[in-house]
């Protein structure tokens, strides 16, 4: 998540606790008030049934001291108590522990602040746990490159090798592989912080697109698999960053190419409506179950592990793309009916 949505998270849980913190001494003023209630109510029980007697004035004292004292223990145990929870709790997410949550308590106010720490502390959790599980993914993804040239140079160096063009080439592949992947982390970065530089153009989205399609037809013929494009006559012009565009088509229409066996269809079509320009790539490939289709968006997740090793993918492409399209007030979501049956993927542009 961008540090502008961290930022509004605090600030929601700022503003709650600044509104429960009012409650609080309305709360703690209240138990005050009562006290004093109390003690004028006794007061005047006293002087009605005890006037002129020794015993008023230790009375006077008892209800006066009792009052006081029940006060004290009220506010401790429904207020500086809680408190003192909120603080330590608070103390063990600063040094790391995310764990931590606090109970429900009998106060609405308390009860509220509570729900929004927990739901502060559940996001941090989150938040860590994708940092530790990012570290994991780029460790795995550079120790294969980097085994394979570290293995390649052992061999060459034990003369086990051949230092011939073939051998080469294997490790140009695989430095080309790391250079990819550097790119594309840092195009991550700069996506998912938010700073992302638009050089938005007024452009003819469709023919962008089959300029796109026509750069990729080489790769779709190698394969054998048929790339087909329906496009809607007299689609409006668009204000688009063509180069961040382009990268969002190649992610997909890659995407398709790699998950799509040979002798399927990937077919892209769009058209416009009052407000969006919509853009549909579908395919006959490998498919996706339904419980993936909300984290295949996720940086690093794949649906088919062992087939994207093995195709070099690293699970980062859909992530960019749905950046890429935030920057440019799109959204982007994924259809499939189950294994075997194909995906569609699609998103939409603000014409505006």
């Amino acid at each position: 998540m961008s540090l502008c949505a961290v930022q509004g998270i605090v600030l929601m849980v700022v503003m709650r606790k600044m509104k429960s913190s009012v409650a609080f001494y309305r709360h703690i003023e209240g138990l005050y008030l009562l006290s004093y209630i109390i003690i004028i109510g006794a007061e005047l029980l006293i002087l009605w049934l005890f006037s002129g007697t020794p015993e008023a004035n230790i009375l006077r004292y008892i209800v006066f001291f009792g009052a006081i004292s029940a006060s004290l223990i009220l506010v401790r145990q429904r207020i500086i108590k809680p408190i003192q929870q909120m603080t330590r709790a608070s103390l063990h997410i600063a040094s790391g522990n995310y764990q931590s949550r606090l109970p429900s308590y009998s106060s609405i106010e308390l009860h509220q602040m509570a729900q929004a720490f927990n739901q502060m502390a559940s996001y941090l959790e989150n938040v860590e746990t994708q940092r530790v599980a990012l570290i994991g993914n780029v460790a795995h993804e550079l120790r294969t490159p980097l085994t394979n040239i570290r293995i390649t140079l052992e061999g060459l160096i034990d003369e086990v090798l051949t230092p011939d063009t073939e051998t080469f080439l294997d490790m140009q592949n695989e430095i080309s592989r790391l250079q990819r992947l550097v790119v594309q982390l840092e195009r991550l970065s700069q996506a998912e912080s938010g700073h992302i530089p638009l050089k938005k153009q007024l452009l003819d989205y469709a023919q962008l697109t089959k300029t796109i399609c026509e750069r990729l037809y080489v790769q779709y013929e190698s394969k054998g698999v048929d790339l087909v494009t329906t496009f809607n006559p007299d689609l409006p012009l668009i204000h688009l960053d063509p180069d961040l565009i382009t990268q969002v088509l190649i992610n997909l229409l890659g995407n398709a190419l790699q998950y799509t066996p040979p002798g399927g269809r990937v077919t892209v079509e769009i058209y416009s409506d009052a407000e969006h320009m919509v853009t549909r790539i579908s395919d006959t490939g490998i498919g996706i179950e339904q419980a993936e289709l909300a984290s295949i968006f996720e940086r690093f997740y794949r649906a088919d592990k062992s087939r994207a090793r093995s195709s070099g993918g690293n699970g980062i492409g859909l992530t960019i793309a749905r950046h890429l399209l935030l920057a440019h007030h799109g959204v982007i979501h994924a259809e499939s009916a189950g294994l075997g049956r194909g995906s569609t993927f699609i998103f939409t542009l603000p014409l505006s």
